[in-house]
């Protein structure tokens, strides 16, 4: 029998875990705490809803899973900027220290949202990384942009959206390699990056394991 009691339990589990505005996604970071992350306190904190890396000796805060493929949508901004940049690193290798995470020669790639460039974290030196602009992303990192990612292991490909639209492609050149350090994408953990000297704030992220399309969902 449903009654108050039974009711008022629904409402906290949907407090926590409410439903996702993107089929067949669900959301990975509860805007209440880490759980499902690392993500070491020296700079990482919950900011009204939203994860917030600043200072300290962590650059990443990551997934406690490991994804190939997948569609990641979420909300970021810089605050402040500090000529600083956000990040998103995947397809690299898991982090073994999460206060210092290694990156630059994890084999990482990276997408910078909103503006759309590409860095490359594969030793022995990471460097810039050429990918096709489709169009410009938004250059003000101070406002919240929400961005799409579709990312694909198998065929090594990866498609970014912002703000409803596609501003970049990108095809790994070695798509099946798997032990190379120097050509891999692996499975790995997905990261969100705390780059320099500015505040990088990520919100209201959603994941969807191994995409049936290659078809964006806020795009329209």
């Amino acid at each position: 029998m449903w009654n108050g009691r039974g009711a008022e339990a629904a409402a906290r589990v949907n407090a926590i875990h409410p439903a996702s505005p993107y089929p067949g996604c669900v959301k990975i970071f509860n805007g209440q705490d880490f759980e499902g992350w690392v993500a070491d306190p020296s700079t990482w904190s919950v900011t009204n809803g939203s994860m917030r890396g600043v200072c300290g000796s962590s650059r990443l805060a990551y997934t406690t899973r490991d994804y190939g493929s997948f569609r990641l949508i979420f909300t970021s901004r810089m605050n402040p900027v500090n000529r600083d940049h956000l990040g998103i690193l995947f397809w690299g290798d898991r982090p073994t220290d999460g206060s210092k995470p290694k990156i630059d020669n994890a084999g990482w790639i990276q997408f910078m949202p909103p503006h759309g460039a590409m860095w490359d974290y594969h030793p022995p030196k990471h460097h810039n990384l050429p990918y096709e602009k489709i169009a410009q992303g938004p250059k003000d990192y101070t406002e919240w942009h929400v961005t799409e990612m579709l990312c694909n292991i198998e065929k090594g490909t990866m498609r970014a959206a912002v703000d409803g639209m596609e501003i970049a492609r990108y095809t790994h050149a070695f798509p099946s390699e798997r032990k190379d350090p120097e050509k891999r994408i692996v499975p790995g953990p997905i990261g969100m990056f705390r780059h320099g000297g500015g505040a990088s704030e990520y919100k209201d992220i959603y994941l969807e394991l191994d995409p049936k399309e290659d078809k964006f969902l806020t795009v329209r």
